[in-house]
């Protein structure tokens, strides 16, 4: 049920990310036929549009894995890590180790190296992202 409602919080989010990178339909013109097979509307989507939006689903898989790691209210609220620690992450286990273990030194360690790493993963993912938004990739 996490996932669920994790799911239902960002997907407007990523719709609204997606929709704004959807190209305008530039293979329909004047004159041409109106109706089109189903396999022709596939392969237009596969060959043009889905290449177009690339970019902005990764974009939209970087920032949901940053949300993702720092979730914990979604967890706390409906399940407490549980059962056992099937729903825990990350953020959840430092909380468990910090408050319930009475062990705060270890848990604003781990915080520490959570926020290094994540921000080293982000900003190493981003600056790939943005290098394929300037144009400055290769030709394949």
């Amino acid at each position: 049920m996490v996932m669920v409602v994790l799911i239902w919080q960002w997907t407007p989010f990523m719709m609204l990310l997606i929709l704004a990178g959807l190209p305008v339909d530039a293979s329909r013109h004047p004159g041409g036929r109106s109706r089109s097979t189903v396999r022709a509307r596939f392969r237009l989507f596969r060959e043009l549009t889905l290449p177009h939006l690339r970019r902005f689903i990764e974009l939209g898989v970087v920032l949901g894995a940053i949300y993702l790691v720092n979730t914990f209210d979604a967890i706390y609220m409906m399940t407490q890590g549980g059962p056992g620690i099937a729903s825990a992450n990350l953020p959840f286990y430092i909380y468990q180790r910090a408050f319930l273990g009475f062990d705060m030194g270890q848990a604003a360690a781990m915080g520490v190296v959570v926020v290094i790493f994540t921000m080293i993963i982000a900003s190493f993912a981003l600056r790939l992202i943005f290098k394929s938004f300037s144009g400055k990739e290769e030709a394949a």
